[in-house]
């Protein structure tokens, strides 16, 4: 650097250089060319190209496509991609099977089409390309949940409806709540058309909650069968599989806990029928 750039950028403040950084920003071009000269000095300095990468993985870009945008240093190489999906899958297998397995999780799964174009365009196979999915997510559960608060699986057994020996609960609709206040008003001036504002007794506090997406399933929700199959692949990928079949210790006993897993009406009907298959042999895990 000559004397001229030395004095040239000892005068520019701080406000100068925001405008520039800013004036940067905005421009994509300047961007781009910064980016892949940063790449050419130092092949740590890859954020840009790594963002390119994600995005042609996602697109299923041709590899031959990948491997000209890597010699031109807007991304990286085939092999750099692979190494990184496989990077990824990994971390996201241990962070989902730990949180499976402190039982403090939730469930939620989904299906989805995707319709998997070929090169090859036929009028009679023209709807085989479309393929029935299912998604999946796991979330931890909040605001100090614990293992003794789900350790109730017997009781709600106990308590199940579907259950012939369960207990007789005396089961309430809308009308009974007509009961709760008079007709007339009260002391208090009362009536059941006219109630104040709800007093807030015990609030839930608003905190927000991570979501981790587990791997997409090659199953059909849209059959019982396949609802089984997806609760079964969700508990194994969060490290719950059935204590006889894989004698390993590190996996929980969740023969006294309850697990909730959430989804449409659809899937909450699937399930229903389910335990009315589990309610004919009186237990809930058979």
């Amino acid at each position: 650097m000559d004397s001229d750039e030395e004095a040239y950028w000892e005068e520019l403040g701080e406000g100068d250089l925001e405008g520039i950084i800013s004036g940067l920003a905005n421009d994509a071009e300047s961007i781009t060319v910064l980016s892949i000269m940063m790449r050419s000095t130092n092949q740590r300095s890859n954020t840009l190209q790594s963002l390119v990468e994600m995005f042609l993985q996602s697109m299923y870009t041709p590899q031959k496509v990948i491997e000209t945008l890597k010699r031109m240093v807007v991304s990286v190489s085939v092999n750099a991609i692979f190494a990184a999906t496989r990077s990824l899958l990994a971390q996201t297998h241990r962070t989902l099977h730990s949180l499976g397995q402190s039982l403090l999780a939730a469930y939620v799964y989904d299906n989805f089409d995707v319709d998997l174009k070929t090169h090859e365009h036929k009028i009679k196979n023209s709807t085989e390309s479309l393929k029935h999915l299912t998604s999946s997510l796991m979330f931890p559960l909040q605001h100090c949940a614990s293992q003794e608060d789900l350790r109730c699986s017997e009781e709600l057994w106990l308590k199940l409806s579907l259950n012939l020996r369960a207990e007789v609960l005396l089961k309430q609709g809308w009308k009974d709540l007509l009961s709760l206040q008079p007709d007339t008003p009260n002391l208090a001036g009362l009536t059941r058309h006219r109630l104040h504002e709800p007093e807030l007794v015990e609030g839930i506090p608003i905190v927000k909650t991570p979501t981790m997406a587990a791997l997409a399933m090659d199953v059909s929700n849209s059959t019982v069968a396949g609802n089984i199959q997806s609760v079964i692949n969700l508990l194994k990928q969060g490290g719950i599989t059935e204590p006889d079949i894989f004698d390993d210790p590190e996996i929980p006993d969740i023969s006294e806990d309850a697990i909730m897993f959430h989804g449409d009406l659809g899937t909450g009907e699937r399930l229903q029928a389910v335990q009315q298959c589990c309610a004919i042999e009186n237990s809930p895990w058979d």
